[in-house]
């Protein structure tokens, strides 16, 4: 049987929203549980987060190829972890202004050249959230950093070598890090 002649299992269909109900609303997030009714007919409770805002961030390189890398306490899974600089973009901002604002308030760092690389989906299966990432070149020091209260950053620069070998091992496992590093691993950069 030839790969053309296979019958093809039915494409995956959308759900349809019965109803919706908000259970939290805060500065950066509504939780909503919708009832669906699913391709099968049978309905189903699903939990949806509704942002306000997409996020941005930054592979931000130097002269000496390292990636610009920043520490941070994650309350959720109570470690320190390795991250790209960004955030959110504010009402009525552009994302590459968002993120050159980002860079500067939580580095101190503006860059010369800026590249767009993409967005993807922060997490599908719970929000629409789109993250926007950038390609950044020719960083200089010259902004005073401006934390928000409950940031508290360690920003340090990384060769290129020790990047790939914090992803092989696991050292590395923040999803919008690896995301950037994939878009670059699909550029060739690897």
């Amino acid at each position: 049987m030839s790969e053309t002649s296979k019958e093809q299992p039915d494409l995956p269909q959308p759900w349809r929203r019965l109803e919706s109900r908000k259970v939290l609303d805060n500065r950066w997030m509504e939780v909503y549980i919708d009832r669906v009714e699913l391709p099968d007919g049978q309905p189903y409770d699903y939990t949806v987060i509704r942002r306000f805002a997409d996020g941005v961030a930054a592979l931000v390189f130097d002269e000496e190829n390292r990636l610009l890398l920043e520490r941070e306490y994650r309350y959720p899974v109570d470690e320190v972890i390795w991250q790209l600089p960004g955030g959110l973009v504010d009402p009525g901002e552009e994302p590459l202004a968002a993120m050159q604002r980002e860079l500067a308030e939580e580095t101190g760092y503006v860059a010369e050249s800026w590249e767009y690389l993409g967005a993807f989906w922060d997490n599908p299966a719970l929000t629409a959230m789109k993250i926007h990432l950038f390609l950044a070149r020719g960083p200089h020091n010259s902004a005073d950093t401006h934390f928000d209260r409950a940031e508290f950053l360690e920003v340090t620069w990384r060769s290129w070598d020790w990047v790939k070998e914090a992803v092989r091992t696991g050292e590395i496992q923040e999803r919008v890090l690896l995301s950037g590093l994939g878009m670059l691993l699909a550029r060739g950069w690897c």
